[in-house]
């Protein structure tokens, strides 16, 4: 009987212990939580110049659907408050676009960056400086390049 006992309270102890890290488990996400690279961590895997030569060989349009596939992924797996996704979003409406990101000439491209300048400012305050680098200054993995690249809608 002491056996018994003995054993049921151990069976006991052992579910109590485990339970916290089975729960923990399941309220895990299911879908992996998308992680853009800055251009330092890039490097440091030997994916910043193969990143950087396709990115560069794609036209305006296919640059800026490439940015807004990243900023979407961004939306979908950060923890965003309603006034932050509302600011990406209508920065990403009015800066990633086919003429910024096919514009060539060094004036223009100039006046582009002097107009983000205050924009820059608020996402640092809005969204803190590690979140605005992920969302407007890290890449997308170099899939979503060759994705734009090869898709029929943007070439």
């Amino acid at each position: 009987m002491k056996q018994v006992m003995c054993r049921s309270v151990m069976l006991i102890v052992l579910a109590v212990l485990l339970l916290p890290s089975v729960s923990r488990a399941q309220a895990s996400p299911s879908k992996p939580r998308y992680q853009p690279l800055s251009n330092s961590e890039m490097s440091q895997q030997g994916l910043w110049e193969p990143w950087v030569a396709e990115f560069n060989a794609l036209n305006g349009k296919q640059k800026a659907e490439v940015v807004r596939r990243h900023v979407r992924m961004c939306l979908d797996s950060f923890d965003l408050t309603d006034e932050q996704r509302a600011f990406i979003t209508e920065t990403t409406a009015k800066f990633v676009t086919e003429d910024a990101y096919g514009e060539a000439d060094p004036a223009k491209r100039a006046a582009i960056q002097q107009e983000m300048q205050p924009v820059q400012g608020k996402a640092m305050t809005l969204l803190g400086p590690e979140l605005a680098m992920r969302i407007f200054a890290a890449k997308p993995p170099i899939s979503v390049v060759f994705d734009v690249k090869n898709d029929p809608k943007f070439k």
